[in-house]
């Protein structure tokens, strides 16, 4: 009988919880009332501090209290280094910075301590960052004098404490998954990180999403912004495809562009058993990124490009194509084959490269032959690409922007339950169960391959809960009749506007996640400028 009342109990709190998130929730959600939401991240910052101050949250930041952190712990950590630091006690320092080894030290990134606002946390956790910023600058621009009685550290020392915590402490990459049209609000997730100083210099790009991250990869910094505003992005090729159409005098009976391109795709697929034309794929990419090979890119703009593609082990080709595993290899050609992985939708591509005389010859062909149609079944992804880049260049962070309409909804349906305990559990139980059952029919070869490639690209290095974080924007119901539209300026700047918008809740959190890390890829940067690695080895693969 006891055991039925616990059961009754927690229907009861899951019922009460469903009623608040449909009936109470859109209520609390700024601009229902026909208010202008905020165009910049100025302004929604400003709006953002208005609704803590009401709610109470400033009051909650400046208390250091919190049953989910080790804020006693923390706090005298913070003391020790400004100790150390004001003081001058290069040894110490020395020592109380080599124990910062994890991004979650003290449990500083437990989703609680960011669900009460979206533009702080508690104070302490600020401090915190702050004084290990300031720490690692103090060793870097040190020139090996010191004052009174305080140890002098060699030089040689100091820079080796920088290289060992930037080992330790692993480095970040941004993730950007397919999504056809919709992942075109990648371009947004990109500004907005890079306009709050946070953009990873190792940037992966599935399917679509390895389009954008090409696009940023082949990029200079001074000319990112008009990439990211979509003024540099050129959509000739789509615009001549159009043009080409309607000189044949193709049209539909509703006189509809909607209802022209699904007729027009219905007709290729009847004569090419293709729904979509790779050449103007081929061309889109070869008037945006040129000829430059994965290498070229690498020492131009010093970001690393990763593009994901499916092809079966048995063919030879690296899945993970960068500048360390396919260095001549053109990014153009990996772009379409990163997209083309479906022979329904696609013609078979070619991998290009450059031969040592410069000339662009074939690499690999990015499709089975059916003599391999049994590998392919049997093995699509042997490997996680996530796994293999965590190998590659020490990461085991993951900023993901995901925009596949069959997973995005998910993701937003955990983070919004997990503001209510009980349906958060049960939601994330379910979850849990039904990528388990996927695992196991993949294992029976049950799935189809795009499936199978969704379950390798969701798999990390690490079995930390802290190691990703998933940025989703609010995928409606119209938006999957979007999918597949043409790409035109309007459009992209629409797109890019939603995935901007729906990265400024994140920014605070990846602060928190990102700052110590891009200090000490600061202090590196600037210790190899200035010749004073000494005898530190450097792995290839740091920028």
């Amino acid at each position: 009988m006891s055991l039925l009342f616990v059961i009754l109990g927690y229907v009861s709190c899951i019922l009460r919880s469903l009623l608040v998130l449909v009936c109470i929730e859109p209520w609390t959600n700024p601009h229902v009332n026909g208010d202008t939401p905020p165009s910049t991240y100025e302004a929604w910052y400003d709006e953002q501090s208005v609704r803590d101050a009401i709610r109470g949250v400033d009051d909650w930041a400046v208390t250091d209290r919190h049953p989910r952190y080790d804020w006693q712990v923390l706090r005298t950590m913070k003391k020790d280094l400004e100790r150390c630091r004001r003081l001058g006690d290069e040894r110490g320092l020395c020592s109380q910075l080599r124990a910062q080894s994890s991004r979650n030290m003290c449990r500083v990134l437990s989703p609680a301590l960011y669900r009460r606002s979206h533009i702080q946390t508690k104070k302490l956790i600020h401090d915190y960052i702050q004084e290990v910023q300031q720490c690692i600058r103090y060793l870097g621009e040190r020139n090996g004098v010191t004052n009174g009685a305080a140890s002098v550290v060699p030089a040689q020392e100091r820079r080796q404490v920088i290289v060992d915590m930037r080992t330790t402490l692993g480095r970040t990459s941004l993730v950007l998954q397919g999504g056809a049209m919709i992942s075109m609000s990648h371009l947004g997730v990109v500004k907005a990180l890079y306009k709050q100083q946070l953009l990873p210099r190792i940037i992966t790009g599935t399917s679509s999403g390895a389009l954008i991250a090409a696009h940023i990869c082949v990029t200079k910094d001074e000319d990112l912004l008009g990439v990211l505003e979509v003024t540099h992005i050129n959509l000739d090729a789509f615009l001549r495809s159009q043009n080409n159409h309607s000189a044949s005098g193709a049209s539909s009976w509703l006189q509809s562009s909607f209802f022209t391109t699904m007729q027009r795709r219905y007709r290729r697929y009847r004569t090419s058993h293709h729904v979509f034309d790779i050449d103007v794929l081929k061309e889109c990419t070869r008037e945006n990124l040129g000829d430059v090979t994965f290498e070229e890119a690498y020492h131009k703009t010093g970001r690393i490009l990763n593009i994901t593609i499916a092809m079966s082990e048995v063919t030879g080709t690296p899945q993970l194509l960068n500048y360390l595993t396919a260095p001549h290899v053109l990014v153009r050609s990996a772009v379409v084959a990163s997209i083309a992985t479906s022979k329904a939708m696609y013609a078979p591509v070619q991998l290009l490269c450059k031969d040592p005389a410069g000339a662009i010859v074939m690499y690999f062909a990015a499709d089975f032959s059916e003599k391999d149609h049994d590998h392919r079944k049997s093995t699509v992804h042997p490997e996680a690409p996530l796994t293999r880049i965590g190998e590659l260049f020490n990461v085991n962070h993951f900023i993901v922007s995901q925009t596949r309409p069959y997973i995005a909804p998910f993701i937003q349906l955990q983070k919004v339950a997990d503001r209510y305990e009980p349906l958060g559990l049960l939601v994330r139980f379910t979850l849990s169960e039904l990528r388990h059952w996927l695992e196991v029919l993949n294992r029976f070869n049950m799935l189809p391959t795009f499936l199978q490639r969704v379950l390798m690209d969701e798999v990390v290095p690490t079995m930390a809960s802290w190691s990703k974080v998933s940025i989703t924007s609010q995928i409606g119901l119209l938006d999957l009749f979007r999918t597949f539209d043409t790409p035109t300026p309007v459009k992209l700047q629409y797109w890019s506007a939603r995935g901007e918008k729906c990265t400024w809740p994140y920014i605070c959190e990846l602060k928190v996640r990102c700052d110590i890390e891009l200090e000490l890829d600061a202090a590196y940067t600037s210790l190899r400028r200035r010749g004073g690695m000494g005898s530190t080895i450097r792995h290839r693969a740091d920028p």
